[in-house]
């Protein structure tokens, strides 16, 4: 390092590198696996189709079955590219071998032989962990003594080790690890086909199937920790599932979520279950959150073969016999079912030509400033309403048709009975009496004490509803926050005067509509009984309310 530094002065990598080389400490990170076949072959130069050769000083290559997650002499670079001294160490152990495999690996830049002076004998960039006294072959060392303070590799597997781990300042917690391992191979750890934990001398953390929920609503970024609820609750909706001619069954998870910030696309895997690209659709306006998983083996095996070394994309032109039509076939698979689903939960869409010119020159369209309504001609425009129209037309926007059936209307939180947050409650369980007198405007209040009957958790689900003006009915869509099932009593409150409080809404009837046929429900005391929202789909009500009076529903 210090030889290739005398040849670069100027270079702040190399700098780095030797400082960092010669501090008190350095960071090492280790990734291991288990439950694996770690790197079967030789790292003797005639054995060419070996795994270990191909990670340890393969450039470029791909060396394994077709079908599999990945290749190795790839993802090499990772590791060196992560390390302030570019050098990578591993060790291996394959099943049925009774020794463990070291090698190690030092990228940095051609420099003179240390000791010589002659600026002709110089050394290459590569270096590798080997057996100096052996000119003819490569030669690594066996059973190597543990490595610092890691334990000793006794079973199949292998080690990664990054030594100067680069973003061990940043990240000493492996937090950020813990929300990538989150965010790529989701799938994979929910249906428990893998575990990852993180063990630093600031504490540990798992992953698992039966904590991955929690992880998730545990991240501490709101945004991120969003896109991740959404695709998690996707992933527990009942799958759409198409069969294709060259790829075999194909699922497509979706999850419709108007309260989501912005519509969130595709993403894709395959048998692995890792991600591997994000697909949007420009035509649907809804936001969503959408997986599609082709595993079967004819499916992954072409799939496998139409990603680039990264596996972030699947590109036709990789495999010319099937790349076009399978990447046609998928795109209308997403594109048909998206639209199917939206239309079936939200609405269709109508252009509505001259709508832009009826709005607001200041409006926000979908909360961005740039998009208004309409660009004006003669001033600066108003947010007052005109009696006449202003500015000239635009490109028109699509919005919402529910058929002059239902107007959509989204609560994106649940009640509260205060701005301190505590969840509604009744009079008679804050100590009143159990009755109230008549509200305002004429609508009966209810109060009354109840049966004795579980009540849903109102924090546990959350509810999208549409007033249908033909049948003079609310229609509510119910899902569950938890991913678990909620049963019991559904009550349900309703604001007045902009806020809501104690009020329930006086339920006539009730029926679940999300089956083929409707299920009547009990209505008792305003409260709509045995209700089941289960974390697979969304739960359907039809629910009418005495009068057909149209209010602002919560869930208590």
């Amino acid at each position: 390092m210090r030889a290739a530094l005398d040849r670069y002065p100027d270079s702040p990598r190399l700098r780095k590198a030797v400082a960092t080389l010669e501090g008190e400490s350095i960071d090492v990170l280790r990734v291991s696996d288990y439950n694996t076949k770690g790197l079967a072959g030789s790292e003797s130069i005639a054995d060419s189709g070996s795994v270990l050769t191909a990670l340890t000083r393969g450039s470029g290559v791909s060396v394994g079955k077709t079908d599999a997650g990945g290749s190795f002499g790839i993802g090499k670079s990772v590791g060196i590219l992560s390390s302030l001294v570019r050098t990578e160490f591993w060790t291996t152990r394959t099943p049925g071998s009774d020794e463990t495999v070291f090698a190690g690996c030092t990228q940095l830049t051609t420099h003179r032989t240390p000791g010589s002076h002659d600026p002709r004998q110089l050394l290459g960039p590569m270096g590798t962990y080997t057996m100096i006294s052996d000119t003819q072959d490569y030669h690594y060392l066996r059973d190597p003594e543990p490595l610092g303070p890691f334990t000793q590799r006794t079973e199949p597997g292998t080690d990664v080790y990054i030594v100067g781990y680069s973003a061990a300042p940043d990240d000493p917690g492996l937090e950020q690890v813990r929300d990538a391992m989150i965010d790529n191979f989701m799938a994979a750890i929910m249906r428990g086909h893998l575990v990852v934990e993180g063990m630093t001398d600031k504490g540990r953390w798992r992953l698992a199937s039966d904590n991955l929920k929690h992880a998730i609503d545990s991240i501490p970024d709101p945004e991120r920790r969003t896109v991740m609820q959404a695709f998690h609750n996707a992933l527990l909706q009942t799958p759409i599932v198409r069969k294709d001619s060259r790829l075999g069954e194909m699922k497509l998870y979706i999850n419709v979520d108007d309260a989501l910030p912005r519509k969130l696309n595709t993403v894709v895997m395959r048998k692995p279950l890792m991600k591997v690209h994000t697909y949007t659709n420009t035509s649907i306006a809804a936001k969503y959150a959408a997986v599609l998983e082709c595993s079967s083996p004819e499916g992954n095996r072409i799939l496998r073969g139409m990603e680039p070394v990264r596996h972030d994309d699947w590109q036709a032109a990789r495999d010319k016999e099937n790349g076009k039509a399978v990447l046609r076939s998928i795109k209308k698979f997403i594109l048909e079912e998206l639209r199917s689903r939206v239309r079936r939960e939200l609405g269709d869409e109508i252009t509505i030509k001259g709508l832009n010119t009826l709005l607001p020159a200041e409006l926000q369209i979908d909360g961005n400033p740039d998009r208004h309504g309409v660009r004006p001609t003669n001033g600066p425009g108003s947010e007052r309403e005109s009696a006449s129209l202003q500015g000239r037309e635009t490109d028109p926007e699509p919005v919402s048709n529910t058929g002059g059936k239902s107007v959509s209307i989204a609560l994106t939180k649940p009640a509260v009975a205060d701005d301190s947050g505590e969840s509604v409650s009744t009079g008679r369980q804050r100590g009143g009496e159990t009755k109230r007198g008549k509200h305002a405007a004429g609508i009966s209040a209810l109060g009354r004490s109840g049966d004795g009957d579980s009540v849903i958790d109102g924090g546990s689900l959350s509810m999208r509803y549409w007033f249908d003006a033909r049948s003079g009915d609310y229609i509510l869509v119910l899902r569950s926050r938890t991913g678990g099932t909620e049963k019991g009593a559904l009550r349900l409150t309703a604001a007045l005067d902009g806020a809501f409080g104690n009020y329930t809404p006086p339920v006539e009837e009730a029926a679940d509509i999300s089956g083929t046929a409707p299920r009547r429900l009990n209505v008792k005391e305003g409260a709509i009984s045995n209700v089941k929202v289960t974390g697979k789909h969304p739960t359907r009500l039809r629910v009418r309310i005495k009068g057909g009076i149209r209010l602002q529903l919560g869930v208590k």
